[in-house]
């Protein structure tokens, strides 16, 4: 049997909401030789100007981007395509019904007038948007499956392989264990603080907190946890102070990414 080309993962943007302390909204760039899949796109893909990811991107002839739901903080960044990539054509896969609420109209709605200038037909370069509604894509060389999730509007969490599964903006949700069992990176939103998540309502942010997600990961069997989704007001000493709650609970490597810094996947 072949092994499987080596896969790395770069951190584009590891914030919800917004960005803060030199962090950009949700964006994660994975990579094999001569393809790469980006999961979600808010203003991390700003990143993709910095060698860290030009190197990843050097030799791909499209740049595939898989969206997990619609709002700002994992899109916005499709408006910075035509300037950072103009000849690169661009597939987008989008969550359609019953998978989320809206669908790939949404793009529609934010990329072009008045809102932005340039419609996705006018852009620099080819662009296809493929919806879906089912659990299972093939992306290049990925093989992605997917679960909807509960969130404001729906989400869905992904998983590649045996390698990564991407989990944010959803309540902590006990079948997302089976959904991620035995991955080697798993990379779980972490909003909410245990203080935080003590006086909030989860299921009215649609967000998870810190000790159940490592419970859920050293029930998973994950091979390391990398939290994600921070919240903006938490500063970097306020991270590690996550992380550590995470380590004690998780039974696996925790990592907290840092951005344009690449991490390989096992």
């Amino acid at each position: 049997m072949n092994a499987a080309p080596p896969a790395r993962l770069l951190a584009l943007g590891t914030n919800g909401y917004l960005p803060s302390f030199g962090r950009q909204t949700m964006a994660f760039l994975v990579a094999t030789p001569g393809a790469a899949l980006l999961l979600d796109a808010g203003s991390g893909v700003a990143r993709l100007a910095e060698p860290s990811a030009r190197e990843l991107l050097d030799g791909i002839e499209r740049l595939d981007i898989l969206l997990t739901h619609y709002h700002l903080d994992h899109v916005i960044g499709l408006s910075y395509l035509p300037g950072l990539v103009p000849g690169l054509p661009i597939r987008i896969f989008a969550p359609a019904p019953p998978l989320t609420a809206f669908g790939s109209e949404a793009l529609d709605r934010l990329l072009s007038p008045p809102l932005f200038p340039a419609p996705i037909h006018r852009w620099p370069m080819a662009v296809e948007i493929v919806p879906f509604a089912g659990a299972a894509l093939e992306i290049g060389p990925f093989a992605v499956r997917v679960r909807a999730q509960k969130h404001p509007g729906g989400s869905v969490g992904v998983r590649i392989g045996d390698r990564l599964a991407y989990v944010t903006d959803t309540i902590l949700d006990r079948a997302t264990a089976d959904f991620v069992r035995g991955v080697g990176t798993l990379l779980h939103e972490v909003w909410l603080d245990d203080e935080q998540a003590a006086r909030d309502d989860a299921g009215r942010s649609g967000h998870s907190s810190a000790t159940p997600v490592a419970r859920l990961a050293r029930e998973a069997g994950v091979g390391r946890l990398v939290p994600v989704h921070h919240h903006p007001f938490r500063s970097p000493a306020a991270l590690a102070e996550i992380a550590a709650v995470l380590v004690a609970a998780a039974g696996c490597p925790v990592e907290l990414p840092v951005e344009g810094q690449p991490i390989d996947l096992q």
